[in-house]
C-alpha cells in the first residue's frame, strides 16, 4: 500500500519558479500525494496561474498579506491530509523517486518518524555545484546541537503529520533557519531515517532568503539561547564557526565579493580554528569568487561515481529551457489519477 504524502509549498511572487518546481512534485514515481501551495500575497499572476492549472490534487491557501515562511508552512502543516508531510521551497526541485525511496527508508527503519535525504547544489542554469551529504547515524541530535547537518534545507525532509505537529511545527519567529529549529526539535523525538542519494536540488541565487547573513546571525543567537538547557544537559555548543563557513561560500558562490570578504575576515578575526584558511578564502575569494564554484565541482568528482551519476540523470533533463514548467494542459489531472506512478 502506497502511503499518501502532502506536499506543503510556500510561494511569494515566483510564479515561474514554482510551476516548475510543481513540475517536479506532480512527476514523483511510486507516491500517491497532494499539494497544499501556501501563497503569501502574491501579485505576480501566481494566485491565476494555479488556477489555470485545474489540478484536484492542488489545493490553494492565499494570505492576503504575507505572514512569513514558518506561518505559511504551518498553515500547509495545519491543512494536510495525509499522514506524510514534505516540505519545498518554491525554487527547489525533486528527483521523481525523492518522496518513494524516503518512504520506503522510513519502512525499513519504523522507530524513524522524519526521513532526510541527499541534495546537490544548483546555479541558476541547473549545473551541478557541492553535494550536500546527510548525516551518516539516525541519532543525528549531537550534530544539529553543533550545525544544520540536513540537506536540502526545508526541501529534503519528509515527516509523519503527527510528529510535526506534536513538536508545534515551526517556530513562526524565524525565517532562515525556521528550519534548522524544527530539526532540533524533530531529533529529540525521533531518529531520522537517511537516504543517502542526490534527490534535492537547492537552488542557489540571489532570491533565496538564507544569504541574508545579519538575519540568519540573529536568529542563530536566539536558537543558541532557545535550547541551552538542553544543550548543557548534553554537554554540546553551537559552533557559529560552521555556520559563518556556510555563510561565505554561499556568498562566493553568487559572486557577492564584499559580503564574502567580510564573513571570511570575522572568521579569521574571531574564529576558533581555521584562521588561516579563513584569511585565505577572503583573499582569493574576493580577488576570484569564480573559486567556490571550482571547489564546489572538485568537492563534487570527488564522491562515488553512482552518487554523482544519478544527480546528473534526474537534473540533466531538467536544463532545456530551464526545466519543464506547468501549464493548463500539463497539470489537469482527474480525481481518478491522483495517484502518480501507479
Amino acid at each position: 500500500m502506497v502511503s499518501p504524502v502532502t506536499v506543503v509549498i510556500p510561494t511569494r511572487n515566483r510564479r515561474e519558479l514554482l510551476l516548475r518546481t510543481l513540475a517536479t512534485v506532480l512527476s514523483q514515481v511510486g507516491a500517491q500525494i497532494d499539494v497544499v501551495v501556501v501563497d503569501e500575497g502574491s501579485t505576480d499572476g501566481t494566485a491565476e496561474a494555479l488556477a489555470r492549472l485545474r489540478n484536484d490534487a492542488i489545493r490553494v491557501i492565499r494570505h492576503e498579506r504575507p505572514r512569513g515562511v514558518a506561518a505559511a508552512r504551518n498553515a500547509g502543516i495545519a491543512a494536510a491530509s495525509a499522514d506524510w508531510i514534505a516540505f519545498l521551497d518554491d525554487d527547489d526541485l525533486w528527483a521523481p523517486v525523492k518522496l518513494r525511496a524516503q518512504l520506503d527508508a522510513a519502512g525499513a527503519q519504523p522507530s524513524a518518524r522524519w526521513v532526510c535525504s541527499g541534495a546537490v547544489r544548483l546555479d541558476a542554469q541547473l549545473r551541478l555545484g557541492g553535494p550536500e551529504r546527510p548525516p551518516n547515524s539516525p541519532d543525528v541530535l549531537a550534530s544539529l546541537f553543533s550545525s544544520n547537518v540536513i540537506p536540502g534545507g526545508a526541501s529534503g525532509v519528509l515527516v509523519r503529520a503527527d510528529l510535526v505537529r506534536g513538536v508545534g511545527g515551526f517556530d513562526e519567529g524565524l525565517s532562515n533557519l525556521a528550519d534548522y529549529d524544527l530539526w532540533i526539535r524533530l531529533a529529540l523525538a525521533s531518529p531520522v531515517g537517511i537516504v543517502d542519494r542526490p534527490l534535492v536540488g537547492y537552488r542557489v541565487h540571489l532570491g533565496g532568503m538564507a544569504h541574508d547573513v545579519r538575519r540568519s546571525e540573529l536568529e542563530l543567537a536566539r536558537i543558541e539561547v532557545k535550547y541551552r538547557r538542553i544543550r548543557q544537559e548534553h554537554g554540546i555548543e553551537i559552533s557559529p564557526d560552521a555556520f559563518l563557513w556556510y555563510f561565505g561560500s554561499m556568498y562566493l558562490r553568487l559572486g557577492r565579493r564584499g559580503p564574502a570578504v567580510r564573513t571570511h575576515l570575522k572568521l579569521a578575526l574571531h574564529g576558533d580554528e581555521g584562521r588561516l584558511r579563513a584569511l585565505a578564502a577572503a583573499v582569493l575569494g574576493g580577488a576570484a569568487p569564480s573559486l567556490q564554484r571550482l571547489r564546489d565541482r572538485l568537492q563534487f568528482l570527488r564522491l562515488s561515481s553512482a552518487w554523482r551519476q544519478e544527480a546528473e540523470s534526474w537534473v540533466a533533463p531538467l536544463r532545456p529551457g530551464l526545466g519543464p514548467s506547468l501549464t493548463p494542459s500539463s497539470a489537469a489531472r482527474p480525481a481518478s489519477r491522483r495517484r502518480l506512478g501507479a
